[in-house]
């Protein structure tokens, strides 16, 4: 877990389906030692379509879990694990009506990439984010 602890540039796309466009980012994850494991800040610039620039920021905490790493939400709730030791990695996550499932790709390491895809009556969108050290 201890290799994740860096400041990552990242950049994301988001292509929404319902929505009919695509959502660009660029910005910054820190991973940075806390108790019992790594909390991940991320802060971005969004771009979308026919909209000014806005920034976004999301919160999760790492926590050892053996062969992976248990993601939860800022506030504790469990969000999804990452299985170490592996080139590809796959979970899923119900957030109902919603459906989330992601698949990680280490295969570049130091480079990586996480895939969503997202779909349900609210939702249809895949969003594609690359990290690499800054």
């Amino acid at each position: 877990m201890s290799d994740f602890e860096e400041r990552w540039n990242l950049t994301r796309t988001i292509r929404d389906a319902r929505a009919g466009q695509i959502v660009q980012a660029i910005g910054q994850a820190d991973l940075r030692q806390t108790d019992g494991g790594l909390i991940y800040d991320e802060q971005v610039k969004l771009r979308i379509p026919g909209q000014p620039e806005m920034t976004g920021t999301r919160r999760y905490l790492w926590r050892d879990g053996g062969d992976q790493i248990e993601i939860h939400f800022d506030d504790g709730r469990y969000f999804h694990a990452l299985k170490l030791g592996v080139a590809t990695a796959e979970d899923h996550h119900d957030c109902p009506p919603d459906s989330y499932d992601a698949a990680y790709d280490f295969s570049t390491w130091p480079r990586w990439n996480v895939r969503w895809t997202v779909s349900g009556p609210r939702k249809s969108y895949e969003m594609h984010t690359e990290y690499m050290l800054r």
